[in-house]
């Protein structure tokens, strides 16, 4: 899992309203479940409402990042310091101690109310190492269980530089305190454990219902499937009956093409004998007229020969009876000139 998106999801979490957030927390959890990170969304499930303490802390370390860093910083170099101080140091950490306190005090006066308990956690929060970065992000949880001041040297120091009565003071109003602290964080504990099984049933109940509803909704869709199947096969069998009858006509429309086609066939194969036919009787006038064109040539030829013949036998003839005249003439003359 990406831890990464866990701290993300505390980060956003934890800023919010104490009052809301198991609401915002169980929204989130839906969101990522909807994204599909089943791990991550059990991460955030699991993540506890904070105590109202802890709440109260959280918001006003938001509000100064770099005052909460300036007190991780002094816890650190008191601690440092100290383990020095038990090493045999001769390194006097009551300076250091008061810097701490006062930026604590300084932090702790942002708070709208319970400043006494605000202090005391960010005390108990820095001095447990482990809840220091919670505590640095904005999202701690419960309050740590307070110990002594930083061990033994911080407390020689104590006793060096404050009256015995200021201590026995201040350590009756450091119980009166963790007292105070430890019956709130136990109430707010206690609400905070009914408000999670009460929330926990509701969330069952919901999860129940929206099962049921899930369930309901399969139901409706499978029947809504069954229905939309049937229509759809009443309708491939309405479209089967119809290509079907489509099928018959196309079949007998083809039959009768084919009828169709065969006598066209005949009807072709008559026209084309009739045209062989009709080829033939043509090619034998064609040769009946060229043999008669050729003896209407040879007779106007001999026609022609014939007027020629009997222009000239006209010729002669004209000739012979003008010779036959002069020779009667002739006789004639000879005739008369005897009886002379």
């Amino acid at each position: 899992m990406d831890r990464a998106k866990l701290a993300d999801a505390k980060a956003l979490l934890y800023g919010q309203p104490i009052d809301t957030f198991i609401a915002e927390r169980d929204v989130l959890v839906k969101q990522i479940r909807v994204k599909g990170d089943r791990n991550l969304a059990n991460e955030v499930k699991a993540l506890r409402k904070p105590s109202a303490i802890a709440a109260e802390v959280n918001q006003i370390v938001r509000a100064d990042p770099d005052g909460i860093e300036l007190i991780l910083q002094a816890a650190a170099l008191l601690r440092a310091a100290q383990a020095g101080a038990l090493d045999g140091s001769s390194i006097n950490t009551s300076e250091l101690q008061q810097q701490y306190r006062e930026a604590i005090r300084a932090l702790a006066q942002s708070a709208p109310n319970k400043r006494a308990e605000v202090r005391a956690a960010l005390e108990a929060a820095t001095i447990d190492e482990a809840s220091n970065e919670d505590l640095r992000s904005g999202c701690l949880v419960v309050v740590p269980t307070p110990v002594s001041m930083f061990g033994t040297a911080a407390q020689s120091s104590d006793k060096a530089t404050t009256p015995p009565q200021e201590q026995v003071d201040e350590l009756a109003e450091r119980r009166a305190r963790r007292r105070t602290r430890d019956k709130a964080e136990q109430a707010d504990a206690n609400e905070t454990a009914k408000r999670d099984k009460a929330n926990a049933e509701a969330e069952a109940e919901q999860q129940r219902v929206a099962e049921a509803e899930l369930q309901r909704d399969k139901e409706a869709e499978a029947k809504a499937a069954r229905t939309k199947a049937a229509q759809e096969q009443r309708v491939r069998k309405r479209k089967q009956a119809k290509l079907k009858k489509a099928h018959r006509e196309a079949v007998r429309a083809h039959l009768a093409a084919l009828d169709d086609e065969q006598t066209a066939t005949s009807a072709l194969e008559q026209a084309q004998q009739h045209v062989a036919k009709a080829d033939d009787e043509r090619e034998t006038l064609e040769q009946a007229l060229a043999a008669a064109v050729e003896r209407s040539a040879q007779a106007t030829v001999e026609h022609r020969a014939a007027e020629k013949a009997g222009a000239d036998a006209r010729d002669r003839a004209a000739a012979a009876e003008a010779e036959v005249e002069t020779l009667a003439a002739a006789i004639d003359a000879v005739t008369t000139s005897e009886s002379a």
